[in-house]
């Protein structure tokens, strides 16, 4: 039996323990044995301040999950891809894809922000901003070769032919459109040709490290894990953040994909907690959390895969009676004109020099758009049957 102290006969064991849960010391005081018992037991229990983290963490993710006090834009989930390309991009995804234009809005010469519905999803789109940054989207159709051909003949490049899948009952392929974005066409065989649980548009990330891209996501937007495929030297798995499921690929699955850092628009209920939580699993911050004037309040990270998250929160109540505040060149009153024709928007901008700031289809036929005319702002609703 030790002749040292009790204290330090404990302190020994109990460090003899930590480093190896099995073991038992054999000379220590029979006093201390059912005391070193208990702190065998108590070795793996998690420490006060994780469980405190813990708690908290759930009882957040419980409220946002049960609590639907932010209602997100019609059309809009949790993620939509932001696309950057040129003018002509638009006609490509009206020709190709079916896609209908909802929004429009003007940044600058030849420059604007649109947004597109694509079945029953949406795209964001940047025209003219000289930056490029190819993404990857996963689209889900009724006819998957009719649209690949149309994709091929719209001067896409094919990277992998339309095949059915080993894996799932899938048939697919893939295409490179002008723009270097990366589409996988594809449509579920025998049952509605988009998987349940899932939109017609999801975002894609090809990435080095995609199975630790994985374990970031989870830690900054609570994403969740639907399915995982993997192999040597290749991962591809379906991740779910909010409302919406993203695709997760390894840059080694195929030959020709390359790591593609996507830009991404998200919707969530509360836009500075995500913020800060994303920084906390190590994200970068692009600008802080901030009122914005179409509406939505965001702030803005970079991951280290070079991914760019915007992350919103619709303004709950907008404030009111401040100039400031108001849409740029808005003032209280402008004037709405509801012209029969859409040849009218050529008048304002031939004769007035108008400068179209937004345009949104409101229907076959019809849109809502916004002129600037000096410093002052005219409406028009073309195509309505109000007069």
């Amino acid at each position: 039996m030790s002749k040292e102290p009790l204290i330090d006969q404990l302190d020994q064991a109990i460090s003899e323990i930590l480093a190896d849960p099995e073991f038992m010391p054999a000379s220590v005081d029979p006093s201390l044995t059912e005391m070193l018992r208990v702190a065998r037991d108590l070795r793996d229990v998690p420490r006060s301040d994780f469980k405190a983290n813990l708690k908290a963490d759930l009882e957040r993710k419980a409220m946002m999950s049960t609590t639907a006090t932010v209602q997100f834009r019609e059309g809009f989930r949790t993620v939509t891809a932001y696309l950057l390309s040129e003018p002509l991009y638009v006609d490509f995804l009206k020709n190709v894809f079916g896609a209908i234009e909802t929004e429009r809005t003007e940044t600058g010469p030849g420059r604007f922000h649109a947004e597109y519905r694509i079945d029953d999803s949406m795209l964001m789109l940047g025209v003219g901003s000289g930056l490029n940054m190819p993404t990857s989207i996963e689209l889900y159709v009724p006819n998957v070769d009719e649209v690949f051909k149309r994709a091929l003949d719209a001067g896409c490049k094919e990277l992998m032919p339309v095949q059915d899948a080993h894996w799932e009952p899938v048939r697919f392929g893939c295409v490179e459109d002008p723009a270097g974005n990366t589409w996988s066409i594809a449509t579920q065989l025998g049952k509605n040709y988009i998987p349940e649980g899932r939109n017609a548009i999801s975002a894609g990330f090809v990435a080095k490290g995609a199975a630790q891209l994985i374990d970031f996501m989870k830690r900054a937007f609570n994403a969740q894990e639907i399915q995982k495929y993997e192999w040597p030297d290749g991962l591809y798995a379906s991740i779910r953040i909010g409302e919406s499921v993203v695709g997760v690929s390894e840059a080694s699955n195929h030959e020709w994909m390359r790591p593609t850092p996507s830009m991404i628009y998200m919707y969530v209920e509360d836009c500075d907690a995500l913020y800060a939580q994303a920084l906390r699993a190590g994200a970068k911050s692009i600008s802080e959390p901030k009122d914005q004037f179409y509406g939505d309040r965001h702030g803005a990270v970079k991951d280290e895969w070079g991914n760019q998250w915007y992350i919103a929160t619709p303004i709950k109540e907008p404030t009111t009676n401040k100039i400031a505040e108001f849409r740029p060149n808005f003032r209280t009153l402008t004037p709405y004109l509801l012209p029969s024709m859409p040849e009218y928007v050529d008048f304002l901008k031939n004769v007035f020099d108008a400068e179209q700031t937004f345009r949104g289809d409101t229907g076959p036929g019809s849109f809502h758009a916004e002129f600037k005319i000096g410093n002052s702002m005219v409406m028009v609703g073309v195509g309505s049957s109000d007069r």
